[in-house]
């Protein structure tokens, strides 16, 4: 047999040799499909699926369906009454998608954007969250198999040997897993098969880039069955220093004081260096008794991109002075020479040169009991950890503008979840189950600002800041459907949720003997404060007679100045006393959904939704000076009315999917700016009041004939401000020398990462060319109208923090053996170098841009078993 024939081919590991030894007695006819554990995430309004299976099936011409086997009833998602879009592991691979951010270009909706602090910020329909901190919960929550990926710093590796990802639009939580208001991206891994798989791809491609993954797959006993799957990169730096050029650095740009590392090459940025595994093991142990368990994990050293420097935006004027001295017209970061509008272009300190060592792992396990056949309970154990470390140049300038020279952080958590579900054959179908989530992150931040206007104007270099953050989530939620007839299901949903948040801030402070002393030697950040504070005390800014106390070296800086509406403090015992704030947020809601799907006929699903969610609350990670600027930002919520079609025509060889929306967006969560007495503008999470986001999508898919398969999908999106005061600069108060906020109406502002296009099309191709070989070719075609990663009412700011429209062109080609063994082929990834940037923000003095990886081509090879 051909398990026998090879055993050599995968003796080298004891996995391998269980798999084969045991492959002949499990091998029958029946079990040549792929099984896979369904998220029942992925179709809560389709039924209660408790152990459900997928499958891709393909009849003739017709289009491949994704078929959900939920326990005794199948259904495909065209029969399901939610707007979801689903890309199968054939589709990931063949256009090369092995991020989220990969993900972003070819779902129209979703956007990806980086943070200064190397995290990611996931946006689906106009609806996200950008916040940079470790310890923030996104508005789009992520899944594999069914556990949370509770933080979105945890999902950097995950696409790699996948059956297929899902992206589910619109409020999430009523069934199960975390509350989201944007929505849910879930990764389904490829699951343990029946007889014996094997498999491996190798890339090679532009700056010398070798992607290597594989698999093995099959039963180690008749009831056991094992999948351990790997994917490792490795390639050079794409980015390069546009002052720190082959021969040196040339005399304008010493002048600024680039350093010059004496080596005459030019300084590059941006290697790629990550490993991924998992190992997955599904047992059945008794007829009525399933378990699955999964460990993955990941190491990722890839280089942090560099921003690209455009222009300055002064904190402090030239001519401002303070007590390090007057703010010159010359200073560096004024006059630093914008980045050039390409992609490689970019500056960083080379002294604090970014980097990245982040480690994580997870475990998982799942266990499914019938306790009838009707009745079966569910049991989801997961528990992930994150040890994140790097450094990041957060001002595109080879100076000191704002640079975290270390962000170290640790995230560990905990995530239980038990249901109860009957048959899915059943008319009136229901699920009910309790979640609770605990989740630790801690981030330790290392800050240099030497070249900014606050330092030339105040006189110290940097500081040490961070948080140790606890969040507890309890949930309970049900889930109700009954067909009233062929023809219409009612469905309903309720999850109700207590969620606690706990932060120890640690506000800036200096070490007993930092190595980069101000202008007040040593300790020049603890002295600034201590002397500043004495002067505003003296002054009567803080109240006849006040005095703050001194702050001992090491200590927080942060002064607490709440007060309530009648002028009394918020908490006595730490008012006018700079420290570390600590603060708690204790918040509970009521997320609920009611719907219901017409079905005419086979080929027809007509469906509308209501729904209201929420997301919870969230503290800061930030340098500030006062306690205001650490306050939290209360829960969000967002109540969706939408209303879809799905239909399949030709025989099948034609789906089309439709949805309109509309989203009334209730105290939306932003990063923004406030004003800070002494330093001016500076980062604090604000709610918007009142936001509305209007939009529609379409979805086609078509196989006109054997081996052509068409593919297109736009979103619109109308995400607009309806109600919010915000600040809008500040000025100096000529009384008290303090600045002071200026604020405007926001009101008609387009949210932030919200294009009003999106679009995404493709076509591939499979033909026969000999006896043994087939050919294949394919053309991808993605982009977005202008987007803005800031929200702002100046124009000049608009087109600061543009993001500008794109057309991306992706192709591939090559051959494939007829029996699906080998296939080699050339791929490329937008082919016509259109230059991008996918962020443009403000760091203090600067503005900035993160510029997408240029042109990408290469050459994969596959062997399939």
């Amino acid at each position: 047999m051909r398990t026998r024939r090879s055993l050599s081919f995968v003796s080298s590991t004891a996995l391998a040799c269980a798999i084969c030894t045991n492959a002949a007695a499990a091998q029958t006819a029946e079990d040549q499909q792929t099984p896979t554990q369904l998220a029942q995430a992925t179709a809560p309004d389709a039924g209660a699926a408790q152990d459900s299976r997928s499958e891709i099936v393909q009849s003739g011409n017709q289009i491949s369906e994704i078929v959900v086997t939920a326990n005794k009833r199948e259904q495909n998602l065209n029969k399901v009454g939610l707007t979801i879009s689903a890309i199968s592991g054939e589709a990931l691979q063949n256009q090369r998608i092995t991020t989220v951010a990969d993900l972003a270009k070819v779902t129209p909706g979703l956007t990806f954007a980086p943070t200064p602090n190397s995290t990611p910020v996931y946006t689906l329909r106009g609806v996200g969250f950008f916040e940079a901190s470790l310890a923030a919960y996104p508005d789009v929550s992520l899944y594999i198999d069914q556990v949370p990926l509770s933080l979105p710093a945890m999902s950097s590796l995950t696409a790699f040997d996948l059956e297929r990802v899902e992206v589910l639009k619109g409020p999430q939580g009523t069934l199960f897993g975390n509350n989201a208001t944007g929505g849910a991206i879930n990764f389904i891994a490829a699951k343990p098969t029946r007889e014996l798989q094997y498999g491996v791809d190798l890339s090679y491609g532009r700056f010398n880039t070798v992607d290597v993954g594989g698999f093995i797959s099959g039963p180690i006993t008749e009831n056991l069955r094992a999948r351990l799957s790997f994917k490792a990169v490795n390639g050079d730096e794409w980015q390069k220093s546009y002052t720190r050029i082959d021969g040196g650095v040339p005399a304008e740009f010493q002048a600024l004081g680039v350093p010059d590392p004496g080596n005459g090459r030019q300084d590059r940025l941006g290697k790629l260096d990550n490993v991924a595994a998992r190992l997955l093991l599904d047992w059945d142990a008794s007829d009525s008794l399933r378990f699955s368990f999964n460990v993955n994990g990941w190491r990722d050293q890839n280089d942090p991109t560099a921003p690209q420097y455009t222009r300055a935006v002064p904190q402090n004027p030239p001519g401002s002075a303070g007590p390090g001295g007057v703010v010159p017209v010359d200073l560096p970061a004024f006059v630093y020479p914008a980045a050039p509008h390409n992609a490689r272009a970019a500056d960083w300190n080379p002294y604090l040169r970014p980097f990245q060592n982040n480690k994580f792992w997870q475990t998982a396990l799942r266990a499914d009991w019938d306790i009838t056949q009707d009745l079966t309970v569910t049991s989801i154990t997961g528990y992930s950890d994150l040890d994140f470390l790097n450094a990041t140049d957060g001002d595109g300038m080879a100076l000191e503008g704002l640079d975290l020279g270390r962000d170290k952080g640790r995230i560990k958590s905990f995530t239980q979840e038990v249901r109860l579900a009957n048959a899915a054959s059943n008319p009136l179908r229901f699920v009910i189950g309790a979640n609770y989530e605990r989740t630790t992150a801690n981030e330790d931040i290392e800050l240099y600002i030497s070249g900014t206007s606050s330092t030339a104007a105040n006189g110290f270099n940097g500081n040490f800041y961070g948080s140790d953050q606890t969040m507890k989530n309890y949930a309970a939620f049900g889930n109700i459907e009954y067909d009233i007839g062929e023809w219409l299901t009612l469905k309903g949903g309720i999850r109700r949720t207590k969620a606690e948040r706990a932060a120890d801030i640690r506000s800036p402070y200096e070490p007993d003997g930092f190595y980069k002393p101000g202008v007040f030697g040593d300790n020049s950040l603890t002295k600034f404060f201590n002397a500043t504070y004495e002067v505003l005390a003296g002054l009567g800014v803080y109240g006849p007679g006040v005095v703050i106390p001194t702050i001992p070296v090491g200590n927080g800086i942060a002064l607490d100045t709440r007060t309530n509406p009648d002028g009394s403090p918020v908490d006595p015992s730490t008012y006018l006393q700079p420290g570390n704030p600590y603060l708690t947020l204790d918040e509970k809601n009521t997320s609920w959904s009611v719907g219901a799907d017409i079905k005419p006929n086979d080929d027809l699903l007509l469906y509308v939704n209501v729904s209201k969610g929420y997301k919870a609350g969230s503290i800061p990670t930030l340098a500030g000076a006062i306690y205001d600027a650490y306050l939290p930002v209360t829960q969000e919520s967002l109540l969706d009315f939408e209303g879809g079609f799905k239909i399949q025509l030709m025989d099948r060889r034609l789906s089309i999917n439709g949805a309109a929306f509309y989203y009334d967006y209730k105290d939306k969560q932003l990063r923004a700016k406030f004003v800070d007495p002494i330093f001016g503008a500076l980062d604090k999470l604000v709610n918007v009041p009142k936001s509305k986001i209007k939009g529609a999508e379409l979805n086609i898919n078509a196989q006109p004939t054997d081996g052509l398969t068409l593919s297109g999908a736009v979103t619109y999106l109308d995400a607009k401000v309806s109600e919010y005061q915000g600040i809008t600069g500040s000025v100096v108060d000529p009384g008290s020398g303090l600045r002071v906020p200026t604020f405007a109406s926001f009101k008609g502002v387009t949210l932030p990462y919200a294009p009003e296009w999106q679009f995404a099309v493709r076509a591939d191709w499979e033909f026969p060319l000999t006896e043994t070989f087939d050919g294949y070719a394919g053309i991808g075609i993605n982009g977005q109208s202008k987007s803005i990663g800031v929200l702002t009412v100046s124009p000049v700011e608009r087109e600061d923090y543009k993001i500008n429209a794109r057309a991306l062109v992706d192709l591939n080609a090559g051959i494939a053996t007829n029996d699906g063994r080998w296939r080699a082929g050339l791929w490329g990834k937008n082919v016509f170098n259109k230059y991008y940037w996918t962020n443009a923000i403000q760091a203090y003095d600067n503005i900035m841009r993160y510029a997408a990886r240029p042109a990408e081509y290469g050459l994969t090879v596959s062997f399939r078993y």
